[in-house]
């Protein structure tokens, strides 16, 4: 089915979902519509593991119902789309909206900033994402193709976890109580491989990927071998490294785990609940001056394009980090209501659920400095490239987290380590970054360059 077809489907599912919340005595109801096909293939050393296909879809209801003490909602999903399927969904949210705990500060889906149908047509024509490019077999050659360049990369690569190729899309549409309806779809492909270099008890693995929108620009086979296969091999052979407080250089992929740790901190919902080290922090300078860092949600590499959120709000680019000042929380509309500042776009949703708040794609704009240069100016310290567990807290910043990567001496890599500990906090970790490489790499819907941080403490030997 063509995505004009199916977006006329969804449509009108949706509308007469929304339809029969309002028959049944929703003063306000919203719809969302999600579905997805996909493939995936797996192969192991040179023989296919698994064929996956998956074929997808639901709708999913937020009903709103008045009561003494203010609104009152409850969601809940289907996947039958048949009228009485759609009809029993509406009364059972109903029924459970009116044994709901009722919220005065409720922000009921009317009167958000929704795209116009000029803006909605605009974008399916210059977003026409349907299909990334790849036929079942073209990603079985991919894969095949992928292990068997990193298994002869190199005598010291031993064996394969597996390679995968995959490709798909997807399609979201929402409608409103008030009137507003709007859809977008998406494609993707992506590869990746994990292969293990050494033997016995000195074997080391590693892996690489890439994902893109069409398969014209994904990463060749043998580009993303030959990653996976270097650096499994240079990671053999790891020694410690001394404890104390030292520079340490994040890889880019690594890197982006900073940014994740920043979304979660300038999250609404964690800023109105206390739950942010950087509650307070809001027009301040949390990074140094030359660190900027955007949400973009209509970028030509980015995987998290969309033109409206989860509640029908119009998404636009926001610069989130400044010359190194904080401009803005994300917020969806009931967070930006409770905290007296602008609607973000920043509502994600499922099927069933409260409304949630998230990123698109996520850009920490790129420095001047190549990795060697930042690693000669460092001299001595340490290149992350795998963080091991989550010790981070989200309240105080507090942050340790198990390590490897390798030793910089005199301004080179020398060595591979492991087992080691890296700690320190957040808050401070921002503040004293000092290089942000030049090699902006993307990893789905995230971009980050590499990026030091001085005085971090290493617990090693």
């Amino acid at each position: 089915m063509s995505n004009s077809v199916k977006s006329q489907s969804d449509h009108q599912f949706a509308l007469q979902l929304v339809e029969a919340a309002t028959k049944a005595g929703a003063i306000h109801a919203d719809a969302l519509s999600v579905s997805d096909t996909g493939d995936s293939i797996s192969v192991r050393n040179g023989t296919i593991e698994s064929v996956e296909r998956e074929d997808s879809q639901g709708m999913g209801l937020r009903a709103f119902v008045e009561t003494p003490e203010g609104l009152a909602f409850a969601t809940a999903s289907t996947s039958d789309l048949s009228s009485t399927g759609l009809k029993k969904l509406a009364e059972q949210v109903i029924a459970m909206a009116r044994i709901s705990e009722p919220d005065p500060d409720a922000v009921p889906p009317v009167g958000a900033n929704h795209p116009t149908t000029e803006e909605l047509a605009a974008w399916q024509q210059s977003h026409n994402y349907s299909s990334s490019g790849w036929t079942l077999d073209q990603a079985k050659e991919a894969a095949l193709a992928c292990e068997e360049i990193a298994l002869g990369y190199s005598d010291k690569i031993s064996n394969s976890e597996g390679a995968n190729a995959s490709f798909g899309n997807s399609h979201v549409l929402y409608a409103s109580s008030d009137g507003f309806s709007g859809a977008y779809s998406r494609a993707s492909a992506s590869l990746s491989l994990s292969v293990i270099a050494g033997s016995g008890d000195y074997m080391q693995r590693d892996y690489a990927w890439h994902s893109a929108l069409h398969v014209s620009s994904l990463r060749s086979p043998a580009t993303i071998a030959n990653e996976a296969a270097k650096r499994a091999v240079e990671r053999l052979n790891p020694g410690s490294m001394e404890s104390g407080i030292t520079t340490i250089l994040f890889e880019p992929r690594i890197a982006t785990s900073l940014l994740g740790h920043l979304i979660s901190a300038i999250n609404g919902r964690a800023i109105l609940q206390q739950r942010s080290f950087l509650t307070d922090c809001l027009g301040s300078a949390i990074f140094p001056d030359f660190v900027t860092i955007d949400d973009d949600p209509n970028h030509a590499d980015g995987l998290a394009n969309r033109l409206f959120d989860g509640e029908g709000t119009r998404c636009s680019q926001h610069r989130l980090i400044e010359n190194g000042q904080l401009q803005r929380f994300l917020t969806d509309r009931y967070t930006a209501k409770r905290l007296a500042q602008a609607e973000t776009g920043s509502a994600s949703r499922g099927l069933t659920g409260d409304i949630g708040i998230g990123s698109s794609n996520l850009i920490w704009h790129a420095g001047k400095q190549s990795q060697a240069e930042i690693l000669k100016e460092i001299g001595n310290g340490l290149l992350v490239t795998e963080l091991i567990g989550f010790g981070v807290n989200g309240v105080t910043g507090d942050y340790s987290r198990g390590a490897g990567g390798f030793l910089i001496e005199d301004g080179l890599i020398t060595r591979p380590v492991q087992g080691i500990t890296i700690a320190g906090n957040l808050k401070d970790m921002f503040a004293n970054i000092s290089h942000v490489g030049s090699d902006l790499s993307w990893f789905g819907s995230t971009a980050a360059p590499s990026i030091a941080i001085k005085g971090m403490t290493i617990a090693g030997q």
